[in-house]
């Protein structure tokens, strides 16, 4: 009898998962964020005002995207699903390293990177500032590393750098 009481209390013991490991990490990484939101937003505002870019010429999205205006652009606005092409060079955004190309569609046999909106994976960043975008615009997107690469970083691309990416939408089609 004495057993038959026992058992319940212990396989109640066994039902409690303990994550606590799994929350630290979480705010660990929330913690991280926070940190770079401040650090990568003002190493951005320092390439504007290097580049005397004033309020005026950019938008600052509440992601903490930054978006400035090169050739504003007539045609299609870019929405998902709509197969576009880019012309774009991506740079680093640091003062010490803002010349340095790290990716060019240059590279590619038709100098463009043509995918489909909302299929194709890529960075936050890129996403958001492409769907503010229509054909012919020219920008230039100033990006947090968290909205990047973040963290881990990526080929040639450190750990939480913020980076930059020229960008031209050269077709917008359905």
């Amino acid at each position: 009898m004495l057993v038959l009481c026992a058992s319940p209390a212990l396989w109640s013991c066994n039902t409690a998962i303990d994550t606590s490991a799994y929350d630290a990490a979480v705010q660990a990484s929330k913690d991280h964020q926070a940190k770079y939101q401040i650090i990568d937003d003002t190493i951005i505002q320092g390439y504007l005002k290097r580049h005397n870019y004033t309020a005026a010429d950019y938008q600052r999205t509440a992601s903490g995207l930054y978006l400035v205006t090169l050739t504003a652009g007539t045609g299609t606005q870019v929405t998902a699903g709509k197969q576009i092409s880019v012309k774009y060079t991506g740079k680093y955004v640091s003062k010490a390293v803002e010349n340095t190309v790290f990716d060019t569609s240059d590279n590619a046999p038709s100098k463009s990177f043509d995918y489909t909106v909302g299929i194709t994976s890529l960075i936050e960043g890129w996403k958001e500032g492409v769907s503010l975008m229509r054909q012919g615009d020219r920008k230039l997107l100033l990006i947090p590393s968290y909205l990047a690469y973040g963290p881990s970083g990526y080929g040639p691309i450190p750990p939480d750098t913020p980076i930059l990416f020229d960008m031209q939408i050269v077709t917008v089609s359905p």
